[in-house]
Protein backbone atom coordinates (compact mmCIF):
# COMPACT_ATOMS: atom_id res chain seq x y z
CA UNK A 1 0.00 0.00 0.00
CA UNK A 2 1.14 3.32 -0.89
CA UNK A 3 2.31 5.47 2.29
CA UNK A 4 0.25 8.37 2.91
CA UNK A 5 1.82 11.68 0.99
CA UNK A 6 3.70 14.10 3.21
CA UNK A 7 1.23 17.08 2.82
CA UNK A 8 -1.46 14.90 4.18
CA UNK A 9 1.02 13.03 6.82
CA UNK A 10 1.05 16.96 8.23
CA UNK A 11 -1.66 18.07 8.04
CA UNK A 12 -3.10 14.40 9.78
CA UNK A 13 -0.51 15.30 12.52
CA UNK A 14 -1.04 18.84 12.87
CA UNK A 15 -4.92 18.01 13.13
CA UNK A 16 -4.36 15.24 15.53
CA UNK A 17 -2.79 17.97 17.88
CA UNK A 18 -6.26 20.71 17.61
CA UNK A 19 -8.11 18.16 18.71
CA UNK A 20 -6.18 17.18 21.66
CA UNK A 21 -5.91 20.02 23.07
CA UNK A 22 -2.06 20.22 22.66
CA UNK A 23 -2.89 23.39 19.98
CA UNK A 24 -5.65 24.71 22.34
CA UNK A 25 -8.23 27.48 20.88
CA UNK A 26 -6.10 30.47 20.08
CA UNK A 27 -3.49 28.89 19.59
CA UNK A 28 -0.88 29.88 16.89
CA UNK A 29 0.20 27.54 14.29
CA UNK A 30 3.85 26.55 13.88
CA UNK A 31 4.72 28.92 10.79
CA UNK A 32 5.21 27.87 7.37
CA UNK A 33 9.18 27.82 7.85
CA UNK A 34 9.26 26.14 10.93
CA UNK A 35 6.89 23.46 9.87
CA UNK A 36 8.76 23.51 6.56
CA UNK A 37 12.18 22.54 8.71
CA UNK A 38 9.97 19.99 11.38
CA UNK A 39 8.91 17.63 8.68
CA UNK A 40 12.00 18.28 5.59
CA UNK A 41 9.91 19.67 3.05
CA UNK A 42 9.53 22.45 0.97
CA UNK A 43 8.02 25.98 2.28
CA UNK A 44 5.03 24.97 -0.79
CA UNK A 45 4.47 21.04 0.70
CA UNK A 46 4.36 23.54 4.09
CA UNK A 47 1.60 25.82 3.11
CA UNK A 48 -0.09 22.99 1.25
CA UNK A 49 -0.85 21.28 4.62
CA UNK A 50 -1.27 24.71 6.89
CA UNK A 51 -3.61 25.59 3.75
CA UNK A 52 -5.92 22.01 4.19
CA UNK A 53 -6.34 23.02 7.63
CA UNK A 54 -7.79 26.29 6.74
CA UNK A 55 -10.62 24.76 4.51
CA UNK A 56 -10.92 22.44 6.61
CA UNK A 57 -11.83 25.61 9.54
CA UNK A 58 -9.88 24.11 11.83
CA UNK A 59 -7.85 27.51 11.96
CA UNK A 60 -7.61 30.73 11.04
CA UNK A 61 -5.43 33.45 9.06
CA UNK A 62 -4.68 36.89 11.03
CA UNK A 63 -2.73 39.21 9.66
CA UNK A 64 1.06 39.70 11.20
CA UNK A 65 -0.11 37.22 13.80
CA UNK A 66 -0.06 34.00 11.42
CA UNK A 67 -2.77 30.95 11.36
CA UNK A 68 -4.14 29.75 14.91
CA UNK A 69 -6.80 27.70 15.96
CA UNK A 70 -10.25 28.09 15.97
CA UNK A 71 -12.60 27.87 18.58
CA UNK A 72 -16.17 26.79 18.33
CA UNK A 73 -16.71 27.69 22.17
CA UNK A 74 -18.83 30.54 22.93
CA UNK A 75 -16.59 33.88 23.18
CA UNK A 76 -16.35 35.74 26.97
CA UNK A 77 -16.70 39.61 26.96
CA UNK A 78 -14.58 40.83 29.84
CA UNK A 79 -16.63 43.30 30.80
CA UNK A 80 -14.72 44.09 34.39
CA UNK A 81 -11.47 44.59 32.27
CA UNK A 82 -13.31 46.89 29.61
CA UNK A 83 -12.12 50.69 29.78
CA UNK A 84 -10.56 50.15 33.52
CA UNK A 85 -7.55 52.66 33.86
CA UNK A 86 -5.58 49.42 35.38
CA UNK A 87 -7.01 47.18 32.57
CA UNK A 88 -6.90 48.98 29.42
CA UNK A 89 -6.33 46.12 27.09
CA UNK A 90 -9.69 46.29 25.58
CA UNK A 91 -10.59 49.76 25.12
CA UNK A 92 -9.13 49.93 21.44
CA UNK A 93 -10.13 48.45 18.02
CA UNK A 94 -6.42 46.46 18.02
CA UNK A 95 -6.55 45.56 21.94
CA UNK A 96 -10.42 43.94 21.13
CA UNK A 97 -9.28 42.23 18.19
CA UNK A 98 -6.20 40.72 19.99
CA UNK A 99 -8.51 39.73 22.80
CA UNK A 100 -11.38 37.94 20.54
CA UNK A 101 -8.01 36.26 19.03
CA UNK A 102 -6.69 34.84 21.40
CA UNK A 103 -9.73 33.09 22.19
CA UNK A 104 -9.83 31.47 18.69
CA UNK A 105 -11.96 33.55 16.88
CA UNK A 106 -11.77 35.87 14.17
CA UNK A 107 -12.49 39.67 14.70
CA UNK A 108 -12.74 40.11 11.06
CA UNK A 109 -13.89 43.70 10.95
CA UNK A 110 -15.99 46.98 12.15
CA UNK A 111 -18.25 49.34 11.43
CA UNK A 112 -18.18 52.98 12.90
CA UNK A 113 -20.63 55.68 11.83
CA UNK A 114 -20.82 58.54 14.05
CA UNK A 115 -23.56 61.22 14.33
CA UNK A 116 -25.41 64.31 16.18
CA UNK A 117 -28.89 63.34 17.43
CA UNK A 118 -31.71 64.88 19.83
CA UNK A 119 -30.80 61.72 22.42
CA UNK A 120 -33.36 59.23 23.20
CA UNK A 121 -35.32 59.76 26.32
CA UNK A 122 -33.68 56.76 28.16
CA UNK A 123 -30.06 58.25 26.79
CA UNK A 124 -31.02 61.86 28.02
CA UNK A 125 -31.97 60.25 31.44
CA UNK A 126 -29.29 58.64 32.12
CA UNK A 127 -26.78 61.70 30.95
CA UNK A 128 -28.85 64.55 32.94
CA UNK A 129 -29.90 66.07 29.37
CA UNK A 130 -32.78 68.12 28.11
CA UNK A 131 -34.09 66.61 24.96
CA UNK A 132 -35.54 70.14 23.48
CA UNK A 133 -31.82 71.57 23.54
CA UNK A 134 -29.36 69.10 24.17
CA UNK A 135 -27.51 67.21 21.80
CA UNK A 136 -25.40 64.21 21.87
CA UNK A 137 -22.69 62.20 19.67
CA UNK A 138 -23.40 59.08 19.13
CA UNK A 139 -20.50 56.76 18.09
CA UNK A 140 -22.36 53.53 16.55
CA UNK A 141 -20.07 50.14 16.26
CA UNK A 142 -21.00 47.07 14.48
CA UNK A 143 -18.32 44.45 15.42
CA UNK A 144 -17.68 41.64 13.34
CA UNK A 145 -16.43 37.94 14.55
CA UNK A 146 -15.83 35.11 12.55
CA UNK A 147 -17.49 37.06 9.28
CA UNK A 148 -21.03 38.09 11.13
CA UNK A 149 -22.62 40.81 13.14
CA UNK A 150 -21.76 39.87 16.91
CA UNK A 151 -22.18 43.05 18.78
CA UNK A 152 -24.29 46.57 17.79
CA UNK A 153 -22.06 48.94 20.38
CA UNK A 154 -23.29 52.68 20.35
CA UNK A 155 -21.44 55.26 22.78
CA UNK A 156 -23.76 58.40 23.50
CA UNK A 157 -21.66 61.80 25.21
CA UNK A 158 -23.05 65.32 25.41
CA UNK A 159 -21.92 66.93 22.51
CA UNK A 160 -20.82 70.14 24.67
CA UNK A 161 -18.11 67.15 26.42
CA UNK A 162 -16.72 65.59 23.04
CA UNK A 163 -16.67 68.47 20.92
CA UNK A 164 -13.41 69.65 19.57
CA UNK A 165 -11.87 65.79 20.66
CA UNK A 166 -11.19 62.84 18.44
CA UNK A 167 -14.61 60.93 19.75
CA UNK A 168 -16.77 63.68 17.62
CA UNK A 169 -14.89 62.75 14.45
CA UNK A 170 -16.01 59.84 12.25
CA UNK A 171 -12.82 58.10 12.65
CA UNK A 172 -11.81 54.78 14.73
CA UNK A 173 -9.49 56.24 17.75
CA UNK A 174 -7.17 53.88 19.70
CA UNK A 175 -6.61 56.24 22.31
CA UNK A 176 -8.32 55.34 25.86
CA UNK A 177 -7.82 58.54 27.89
CA UNK A 178 -9.58 61.46 25.36
CA UNK A 179 -12.59 62.12 27.86
CA UNK A 180 -10.01 62.46 30.83
CA UNK A 181 -8.01 65.05 28.64
CA UNK A 182 -11.12 66.67 28.31
CA UNK A 183 -11.61 67.19 32.16
CA UNK A 184 -14.35 64.39 32.22
CA UNK A 185 -12.33 61.30 33.33
CA UNK A 186 -15.13 58.45 34.02
CA UNK A 187 -14.00 56.49 37.60
CA UNK A 188 -17.01 54.27 37.76
CA UNK A 189 -19.60 52.77 35.79
CA UNK A 190 -23.37 51.45 36.01
CA UNK A 191 -24.08 48.84 34.39
CA UNK A 192 -27.26 47.11 33.84
CA UNK A 193 -28.47 44.36 31.64
CA UNK A 194 -31.79 43.58 30.00
CA UNK A 195 -32.54 40.15 28.12
CA UNK A 196 -35.26 40.68 25.83
CA UNK A 197 -36.41 39.55 22.02
CA UNK A 198 -34.70 42.36 19.52
CA UNK A 199 -36.68 45.36 17.61
CA UNK A 200 -37.07 45.46 14.09
CA UNK A 201 -33.68 47.80 13.45
CA UNK A 202 -31.47 45.48 15.75
CA UNK A 203 -32.57 42.39 13.73
CA UNK A 204 -30.96 44.32 10.63
CA UNK A 205 -28.13 45.74 11.67
CA UNK A 206 -27.33 41.81 13.49
CA UNK A 207 -28.82 39.92 10.44
CA UNK A 208 -30.48 37.69 13.10
CA UNK A 209 -34.09 35.94 13.03
CA UNK A 210 -36.47 37.92 14.79
CA UNK A 211 -36.83 34.84 17.66
CA UNK A 212 -33.41 35.27 18.48
CA UNK A 213 -33.26 36.99 22.12
CA UNK A 214 -30.71 39.61 22.83
CA UNK A 215 -28.96 40.81 26.11
CA UNK A 216 -28.92 44.60 26.58
CA UNK A 217 -26.12 46.06 28.16
CA UNK A 218 -26.18 49.53 29.16
CA UNK A 219 -23.23 51.02 31.33
CA UNK A 220 -23.39 54.33 31.90
CA UNK A 221 -19.92 55.90 33.34
CA UNK A 222 -19.49 58.84 35.92
CA UNK A 223 -16.85 61.16 36.99
CA UNK A 224 -15.47 61.71 40.55
CA UNK A 225 -18.27 64.43 40.80
CA UNK A 226 -20.91 61.54 39.82
CA UNK A 227 -21.76 63.20 36.81
CA UNK A 228 -22.49 61.06 34.34
CA UNK A 229 -20.44 61.49 30.63
CA UNK A 230 -21.06 58.46 28.70
CA UNK A 231 -23.54 55.54 27.87
CA UNK A 232 -22.54 52.70 26.00
CA UNK A 233 -25.21 50.19 24.93
CA UNK A 234 -24.49 47.05 23.48
CA UNK A 235 -27.24 44.42 21.82
CA UNK A 236 -25.67 41.07 21.71
CA UNK A 237 -27.22 37.93 20.45
CA UNK A 238 -28.46 35.10 22.83
CA UNK A 239 -25.82 32.45 21.49
CA UNK A 240 -22.69 34.97 20.78
CA UNK A 241 -21.00 35.71 23.73
CA UNK A 242 -20.69 34.84 27.65
CA UNK A 243 -20.77 38.19 29.80
CA UNK A 244 -17.99 37.84 32.28
CA UNK A 245 -16.97 40.09 35.43
CA UNK A 246 -14.42 39.70 37.85
CA UNK A 247 -15.59 41.32 41.17
CA UNK A 248 -13.70 42.18 44.73
CA UNK A 249 -15.00 39.90 47.23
Amino acid sequence: MASEPITQRISSDLRRQIHEGILGPGALLPSEPEVARAYGVSRQTARSALQALEREGLVIVRPRRGRMVRSNQRLHWHLSEFERPDHTVLTTSDAWETDIESQGHDPTHQELDVERITPPDSIATRLNLDRRTDTVVVRRHIRYIDGKPAIISDDYFDERIVEGTELAEPEDTTRENILAEAGYEQVYDIDEIITRMPAPAEVKRLGISTGTPVAEHIRTGYTAENRPVRVMVSIIPGDTLILQYTIPT
